[in-house]
């Protein structure tokens, strides 16, 4: 696939950008955290970025190529890191703040991390101290983001930069994503400048995305979706960028700031439809207006209520990261509020595109023009559309790999004759005659929890088969719909006791334990409970409660080769009943209902 970009990397991206602002005094970013108020003018990130980049340049030992790892919640100075490593000609590497000190520790190690910049709110004081520790004896540098900005007080070097920007190639690796991969250890996906530029040409043009716009969101900048729309996209289209993790202000937030575009998760939406929903039902009851203006004209109904709510400057609201229940795109888009629904991977930079169109919905639509997607069969033959096979997508925005894992690399992208470069996502789906994309599947055992967090069952396996009274344990996920008709993914860990251990221990017999299973799940539960609180390697959406356990009392069915067989234990009824929806879908309609799993951007 050959597209002509714009920009040779991502220095020229910022620098190009900046000098189209006509206003730079303008507001570029703001943050609104609960405990953080923050803004940044466009002038103010101009001139903290080129003195931080100046400092790594000069004074931080660092040289050009150097990894620069970033471990902060959102913050201004979380984009003065980001640009800054950037210009300087470093590679910014992305770790969510929500790790352990351990788990930071193991990614600063995978991507040979030479610089550590830390936000002064990273976890408690004890995990800030180990960091540092681990800094002065590995010969890392740390830089704690405090209250005196990154930049604010370096002098800027302007031919230093230029010369950084001339030497930057358009293949170079610009960015690193720590992900919790799909199986085995966590995994760090390298971005190129191309890869990047690619995928922001084509998502601004997707988007029509201008110095008008504010783009209001939630989304945490360690994650691809958060990096590339909530802080890339932006600033190439010169538009503000607005985050806040005050999800019960967010109606305030739109009104106030003139929000235009609107970034959140399917939570945050069922919620805003079942909210619609209610307040229009109580009110059909005392007006009889109000019913017939349902009825017949729920657009102009829900235009009156968007006017009322001072939400007269939306032009539409983005989801991703996880599945959307299609009711609450019914309810937001028969009342006019146009829902659009995303999907994207990190290894694909990350924004595959999102579906505008009414006629489609329930659809992720088709990718930007950057980005190609086909269906194919386990022998990457093409597959006809409406035949389900393994999402692929190919051309510049494919990600350069993984660090330093040749293998995994080779086991999800390759390459076709004509040069193209192909992601093999591992999420089903088919394609209609339109090219609109439906996803009909997950990516094979990866658990997403209703927030968009991704849990490895294979790590958190490993956590907990230290635990005293377990002997083997199976983590996978159990599915649930909640009030609002949204089917969450929780996670369910089936433990095989230790009974030796046990009898040991209660000075019971394995049989009299048998009688009592209460007994024998509080005391492996207390096990799991302390062998938790000891790991630093999980993140606490990875760690499970004592209402997700569920004890075995016999073995668990093997392979031939004494592997757990995984998909014994996943809640087949589901399945069974999703696959029967999409039967009796493609009977009725002739397009497939799409049962939406895939990884979200």
């Amino acid at each position: 696939m050959k597209i002509a970009l714009k920009y040779r990397n991502l220095i020229e991206l910022f620098n190009r950008s900046l000098a189209a602002v006509t206003d730079l005094d303008r507001l570029c970013v703001e943050i609104l955290r609960t405990d953080r108020h923050e803004t940044l003018t466009f002038r103010q990130l101009q001139e903290r970025v080129r003195a931080f980049a100046t400092w790594l340049i000069h004074d931080s030992g660092l040289s050009r190529g150097d990894k620069v790892a970033i471990l902060s919640k959102n913050r201004t100075d979380f984009d003065v890191a980001l640009w800054g490593a950037i210009l300087a000609g470093s590679v910014p590497v992305l770790i969510d703040p929500e790790r352990g000190a351990h788990g930071v520790i193991s990614h600063l190690q995978a991507t040979d991390t030479r610089c550590l910049v830390m936000a002064d709110d990273y976890e408690h004081q004890e995990a800030r101290e180990e960091l540092v520790q681990f800094g002065h004896t590995h010969h890392l540098r740390v830089v704690m983001m405090t209250d005196e900005p990154l930049g604010s007080t370096s002098p800027v070097d302007a031919e230093a930069l230029e010369d950084i920007e001339s030497r930057t190639d358009p293949d170079d690796t610009a960015v690193i994503l720590c992900t919790s991969g799909t199986t085995g250890d966590p995994r760090e996906v390298e971005l190129t400048h191309v890869n990047l530029v690619a995928n922001l040409q084509g998502s601004v043009q997707k988007v029509d995305l201008g110095p008008d716009d504010v783009l209001g969101h939630i989304l945490p900048p360690h994650h691809s979706f958060g990096m590339t729309v909530g802080k890339f996209l932006p600033l190439l289209a010169g538009a503000t960028s607005i985050y806040t993790n005050k999800y019960r202000e967010v109606s305030d937030l739109i009104r106030e700031r003139g929000v235009t575009i609107f970034i959140a998760i399917p939570a945050l939406y069922t919620t805003l439809a079942k909210k619609l929903e209610d307040g229009i039902n109580r009110q059909k009851k005392d007006s009889r207006i109000v019913a017939l203006l349902d009825r017949f004209a729920p657009g102009y109904l829900g235009k009156k209520i968007r006017q009322k709510q001072g939400w007269t400057r939306v032009r539409f609201f983005l989801s991703g990261a996880a599945p959307m229940p299609r009711w609450v795109l019914e309810v937001l888009w028969r009342r006019g509020f146009k829902m659009y629904e995303g999907y994207g991977t990190t290894e694909n930079s990350p924004v595959y595109g999102f579906n505008e169109r009414l006629d489609t919905l329930g659809s992720v639509g088709q990718p930007i023009n950057s980005l190609s997607v086909k269906i194919v069969d386990e022998e990457n033959r093409a597959l006809a559309p409406h035949v389900r096979g393994e999402i692929c997508l190919g051309g510049p925005c494919i990600a350069k790999g993984y660090y330093k894992n040749p293998k995994a690399t080779e086991a999800v992208i390759d390459k076709d004759a004509q040069g193209t470069r192909w992601l093999h996502t591992g999420d089903l789906g088919c394609l209609d005659e339109g090219g609109n994309l439906y996803i009909t599947g997950r990516k094979k055992y990866l658990i997403i929890l209703p927030g968009g967090k991704n849990v490895n069952p294979e790590r958190v396996e490993t956590a907990l088969s230290e635990a005293r009274f377990v002997k083997e344990v199976l983590v996978v996920p159990t599915r649930r719909e909640d009030e609002n008709g949204l089917m969450e993914e929780l996670v369910r860990a089936i433990v095989q006791p230790a009974w030796e251990t046990l009898e040991s221990h209660t000075g019971r017999s394995q049989r009299e334990l048998l009688a009592e299973p209460q007994l024998v799940k509080n005391l492996i539960w207390e096990s799991i409970r302390d062998c938790q609180q000891r790991n630093k390697e999980l993140s606490g959406f990875e760690k499970v409660g004592a209402h997700q356990l569920e004890i075995l009392s016999g073995e668990f069915v093997k392979t031939s080769t004494g592997k757990i067989k995984r998909e014994h234990y996943i809640n087949l009824e589901h399945l069974e009943a999703k696959h029967t929806r999409i039967a009796e879908y493609v009977a009725a309609r002739g397009s497939p209902k799409p049962v939406r799993g895939a990884t979200g951007i």
